[in-house]
């Protein structure tokens, strides 16, 4: 028996869901355990496993379509009559018309009239993986052409694809469309990371006030704003424009997630305090004059 193990995320005529994979890897960890042999095709775009046009499908005994609607929907048909000679059955489905029933020989539904079966997606390991919250900062022209942050973000960009790390944007401008912003909606939001990535000053302060290891890239040649804040509260784990690679985010994102970050986090939490208790005492001075 070998088994070929498809789904929308087979075909580059679509885009597939996150949900769509989750099915496939569930099925593949049941495939598994039963010790069958199998394959998992998967759409070039995807830049993994095989592509069913490629394959032949005579070294397949089944086809196993899993999760999402299957009808005369294209390509699937175009699909499982390459696959005739095979075995072939949908899982995790949901049957959208009369034609679905004749693409396959069994189908286990998802939702059908008076059956109703948990999705695929409910049940497996969860990830151990980091989540980044990130603070763009734009090209800022005070600082002409000193201004690396085209560059920078970029580099960024890059290197959270290339890791399939899990990340949200920060954004700190109070207005920007569709709503205007709050901060309490963006401090919320960090307090929920695990790690934060900023190119911006307040992207780190806050990320520091919220007990968060910050990697803080500042994206101007020769250091500015980001720096500056870095040498104010102690703050160690500071990128240069020139400095932002990949493989320096690897080595930042490790030294964050050790634990070896902590007191510095403490430290930098600290410092601040007693610098707003010296500025309130400035301020405070002044008015008295």
């Amino acid at each position: 028996m070998r088994v070929l193990v498809a789904g929308w995320f087979s075909f580059d005529e679509v885009i597939a869901t996150v949900g769509d994979e989750l099915g496939a890897d569930a099925v593949v960890r049941w495939l598994t355990d039963l010790g069958i042999d199998h394959d998992v095709a998967w759409a070039p775009y995807l830049g993994r496993g095989v592509h069913w046009r490629d394959v032949d499908p005579a070294d397949y005994t089944h086809l196993l379509f899993t999760t999402g609607p299957v009808g005369d929907l294209a390509p699937l048909p175009e699909l499982t009559a390459a696959f005739a000679g095979a075995r072939r059955w949908a899982v995790n489905v949901s049957v959208v018309d009369d034609v679905a029933p004749t693409l396959f020989d069994a189908i286990l539904e998802r939702d059908a009239r008076g059956v109703a079966r948990p999705d695929l997606a409910i049940e497996g390991p969860a990830p151990e993986v980091p989540v980044l919250a990130v603070a763009f900062a734009p090209v800022q022209g005070e600082y002409g052409d000193r201004s690396r942050a085209d560059r920078v973000r970029g580099v960024v960009e890059e290197w959270l694809a290339a890791r399939a790390l899990p990340w949200f944007p920060i954004d700190t401008d109070l207005y920007d469309k569709p709503h205007p912003r709050r901060p309490a909606q963006v401090e919320a939001l960090l307090r929920r990371a695990d790690v934060v990535l900023s190119m911006r000053l307040h992207g780190m302060v806050l990320g520091l006030k919220h007990g968060r290891p910050v990697i803080a890239c500042d994206a101007v040649s020769g250091g500015a704003k980001v720096t500056g804040q870095a040498e104010a509260l102690g703050w160690p784990l500071l990128l240069a424009a020139d400095e932002v690679t990949a493989e320096a985010l690897d080595g930042a994102l490790a030294r964050c997630l050790s634990g070896e970050l902590t007191a510095a986090v403490a430290e930098a939490q600290r410092r601040g305090v007693a610098g707003n208790e010296r500025a309130r005492e400035w301020l405070t001075g002044q008015l008295g004059r």
